[in-house]
């Protein structure tokens, strides 16, 4: 079995994430529809984004992002991507980034450092 991201980061260790077997997190998004986070799209993105190991509660961080954005903007294939400033830890000062599709489910995470480099619509602002 390949690991994605040990492959990419030879000393990366992954994370036990038996606390969150079977778990599964609806969230009420910003437009009133709930939005689904399992254990299974956290260890996707885990082994697509090593880095994100580093916030304190991966699950929570997620789960605010889509229920208390800073922005949601229209997302290339109908899907909505919602962003939130990080205000402590190893990425203070960058976006949390979550695409998810509203009613449905998240589809990823990741982190960038400036929103005004995403050049898309906005579809609501706090």
């Amino acid at each position: 079995m390949i690991r994605l991201g040990a492959s990419r980061f030879p000393h990366y260790k992954e994370p036990p994430l038996k606390t969150w077997a079977g778990d599964l997190k609806s969230i009420k998004s910003v437009f009133g529809k709930d939005v689904v986070l399992d254990s299974p799209t956290v260890k996707q993105i885990l082994r697509g984004h090593p880095e994100m190991a580093k916030l304190r509660d991966l699950k929570e961080s997620i789960s605010l992002a889509v229920a208390c954005p800073d922005f949601v903007f229209r997302g290339r294939y109908g899907e909505n991507i919602a962003a939130r400033k990080i205000e402590a830890g190893a990425f203070e000062g960058r976006w949390m980034m979550v695409p998810y599709e509203e009613g449905g489910r998240v589809k990823t995470a990741f982190v960038i450092s400036s929103v005004e480099k995403v050049k898309k619509v906005v579809l609501w602002k706090r």
